[in-house]
């Protein structure tokens, strides 16, 4: 495993809000008070996969803020299936990629981002808090090859947007409101074409004190300025309300 060293120009945190988030290479793309079915959340993305509701995780708001709520058992949100919104939301992880997820930190506990199952195995995992408290973690092919340890610690009771971009060959990028915070390799980089969960990896569940909020999936390994284009379209930086940094849900 290497470590890639923090690029200053990167942390650069000004510019303009946008009106709406990237579509180019856009495959996934839900939000809690969009698309609420009886089963799954519709995918936002014309004719995008589904994401499937499991057990008793429900959308929950305060104010503007809109969000996914677990109970910190067994709640999560993960393949549809025949009769729960259609085929299961997939992703190749032997292709450039890049995932994004609104969270509301709560120091001390777990929180499992994104979670990958190729049908045979758990193979591939983006975490916050399992294990290091309050720092992300990303473990391709878990108990083979080092996992990358990214060195930023999230804030309680505040909302980050997390982005984990991979070149498609071995190198992840870390980024945090549209900063850049870190990144590394994996030899044992992700293989094969996945199901794709949020708030469980393996026996592994959310804890019920995070909150959950819009997801954004490409098939394409985002630039910072696009990264920081898509914090800046879901984030109010006056307003407490939505996503806002001291907003507390």
């Amino acid at each position: 495993m290497s470590i890639h060293v923090h690029k200053t120009g990167l942390n650069k945190t000004l510019g303009q809000k946008s009106a709406s988030i990237v579509t180019t290479n856009l495959v996934g793309n839900w939000d809690p008070s969009t698309g609420i079915e009886t089963a799954y959340w519709d995918n936002q993305v014309s004719s995008g996969n589904n994401l499937r509701r499991f057990n008793s995780i429900a959308k929950s708001n305060s104010g503007n803020c809109h969000y996914w709520a677990f109970d910190g058992t067994d709640d999560y949100l993960g393949p549809a299936s025949s009769g729960y919104g259609g085929s299961a939301f997939q992703v190749v992880l032997t292709s450039a990629f890049s995932l994004s997820q609104w969270v509301k930190w709560d120091t001390g506990k777990e929180h499992n981002l994104f979670g990958f199952n190729n049908g045979l195995s758990w193979v591939f995992r983006v975490e916050i808090g399992v294990t290091t408290a309050n720092k992300l973690t990303i473990d391709s092919n878990p108990n083979l090859g080092d996992p990358i340890a990214i060195d930023y610690t999230f804030t309680d009771d505040t909302w980050h947007y997390v982005t984990v971009t991979y070149d498609g060959s071995d190198d992840f990028l870390v980024y945090v409101n549209g900063s850049f915070v870190g990144g590394g390799s994996i030899t044992e980089a992700p293989w094969g074409t996945a199901d794709m969960y949020i708030g469980r990896y393996d026996s592994n569940y959310t804890d019920s004190t995070i909150r959950v909020g819009k997801v954004h999936v490409y098939n394409a390994q985002l630039k910072n300025s696009q990264v920081r284009q898509n914090f800046l379209a879901s984030h109010v930086i006056n307003n407490t309300r939505v996503y806002g940094a001291t907003y507390t849900a």
